[in-house]
């Protein structure tokens, strides 16, 4: 089964750094949970405040609906899946999501 891989990207508003740094491993234990793997947050060498989450998922109906959840849907308040949302600069909005599948050449 091919797996794929997700990146989700965001800038975080800089006074609520550490509020983001404890509930983004809130977030990871939560997407653990419901079958997300490897999940890693990574932060811009030269761009402080700048996230990127990386991690992968069975299947593109998968990632479908966790960027519903994260980006388009409203959550009630406390909801594990836009928890973060308000440390970043400009909210929901501003939380972009891309998935990738692998590359197979025919015959290799």
């Amino acid at each position: 089964m091919s797996q794929i891989q997700v990146f989700a990207e965001y800038k975080i508003i800089p006074d609520k750094r550490q509020d983001y740094l404890d509930k983004i491993e809130q977030v990871r234990i939560a997407m653990e949970q419901i079958g997300v793997h490897d999940f890693d947050v990574y932060e811009g060498v030269d761009q402080p405040n700048l996230f990127v989450e990386m991690f992968h998922v069975p299947t593109v109906a998968a990632y479908e609906k966790i960027k519903r959840k994260r980006c388009d849907e409203n959550a009630a308040p406390g909801v594990f899946w836009q928890t973060i949302n308000d440390c970043i600069i400009g909210g929901t909005e501003k939380l972009h999501m891309w998935a990738f599948a692998p590359v197979r050449r025919e015959g290799v």
